[in-house]
């Protein structure tokens, strides 16, 4: 099998678990993988592969494989490119190059449609092999440099919801997949249900306009202190202070908790003691969105229900009788679904979340994703 290399900005990053997980899959498929990283950061996690710094060696051995067919190529695409400066990009892509030529990488996959998607195909060319990209949202919809260019030069794109894989195909002509990502079912493990007075409801992720928190504080607002429940909101950003007016302002501070950022055992140990999942997901006024929210999955993964917008992926993950879909931004369809869900019996509660978990077990498991990734990345040649 290929040996893969996927290229990042960062790694590890503790709100970029859909990386790792897609590596670890890929890996557990037979591949052997490495990633290459702009910024290497530090952890005490162990990984059963090599991560590389890019540009910490030059490999000298890559100059005597270069063909000028290879190297034309590579400077056609630089120089078609607007989005970097064309030195830096030739010379960072072919220290990087160099590095993977070292350890016999056959394909390059990129996440991001960014810098990443540039110097992985710009790397490719000098190598002569295939390379992909994956795009997560706001590299295609708010910051997107370059987008036709580089899903021309792509041997294989993968789009990780429906509309996007629809406005790459608007964009330009490519080879175009859909794949969701995928989530490690086996971590995530469902508990019983008790019946218990108060309703828990949870939110997990980074404090920034588009995960639409100022929404769900809004929809809370009627029902708090009418309704037994308390919410649990996971997770830091620029949106944290005015956030914490906010409740302080709607007189919800006796009902909402900031618990600040978990490591990802933490949401394993304690997402199956929750009741709901709330993610009111949004576009930013930049454009910014969640295409195919990997927290969704997660809380589904362990037994419980989700309320979320119907927007991107969101709506292909949510499937009858795993939750709620509600208008983005609108805070009373919000208020009416929370309602809706406080108010059943235990035993629908239950129900819905037994769901939920076949729903992500059947279309959404990781090593089932990682393997129809794997047979793309086995089967496609280079593109010419």
């Amino acid at each position: 099998m290929k040996k893969v290399a996927f290229i990042t900005p960062t790694f590890p990053v503790l709100s970029e678990t859909f990386i790792r997980t897609e590596v670890d899959a890929i890996n557990a498929c037979g591949h052997d993988v490495c990633v290459m990283t702009f910024e290497k950061n530090k952890t005490d996690d162990a990984f059963n592969y090599t991560i590389y710094k890019i540009g910490d060696f030059f490999n000298f051995n890559l100059l005597k494989k270069l063909k000028p067919r290879r190297v034309i190529d590579c400077l056609k695409f630089i120089y078609s490119q607007q989005s970097m400066p064309k030195l830096s990009l030739f010379w960072h892509s072919f220290k990087m190059a160099s590095q993977m030529a070292k350890h016999n990488v056959q394909h390059i996959h990129a996440h991001f449609a960014q810098h990443t998607c540039s110097h992985g195909i710009a790397s490719a060319k000098l190598m002569g092999i295939s390379c992909s990209f994956v795009a997560h949202g706001h590299d295609v919809y708010e910051f997107p440099f370059d987008l036709d260019l580089k899903i021309k030069h792509s041997d294989f794109v993968v789009a990780v919801c429906n509309d996007m894989r629809n406005d790459f195909n608007k964009t330009a002509d490519g080879n175009i997949k859909l794949l969701h990502c995928g989530v490690k079912t086996q971590l995530f493990k469902p508990h019983t249900k008790q019946d218990q007075e108060t309703i828990k409801l949870i939110f997990i992720g980074r404090l920034v306009e588009q995960k639409g928190v100022k929404y769900l504080l809004d929809a809370l607002k009627p029902l708090c202190g009418h309704y037994p429940m308390t919410l649990d909101i996971i997770g830091t950003g620029e949106l944290l202070k005015p956030l914490k007016e906010q409740v302080a302002q709607l007189g919800l501070a006796p009902y909402v908790r900031f618990l600040g950022s978990k490591q990802p055992s933490w949401i394993q140990e304690n997402l199956p003691f929750y009741d709901c999942l709330v993610a009111p997901f949004c576009f930013s006024h930049s454009g910014c969105v969640d295409t195919g929210p990997v927290v969704l999955k997660e809380a589904m993964a362990v037994g419980i229900p989700v309320i979320t917008s119907n927007i991107m992926g969101c709506k292909e993950i949510v499937a009858p009788n795993t939750g709620y879909l509600v208008e983005q931004k609108n805070a009373l369809e919000l208020t009416d679904a929370i309602k809706t869900f406080v108010t059943l019996p235990i035993e629908r509660r239950k129900e819905m979340g037994i769901s939920a978990r076949k729903n992500v077990v059947l279309n959404f498991d990781a090593l089932k994703q990682a393997k129809v990734l794997s047979n793309w990345i086995e089967t496609h040649t280079v593109k010419q």
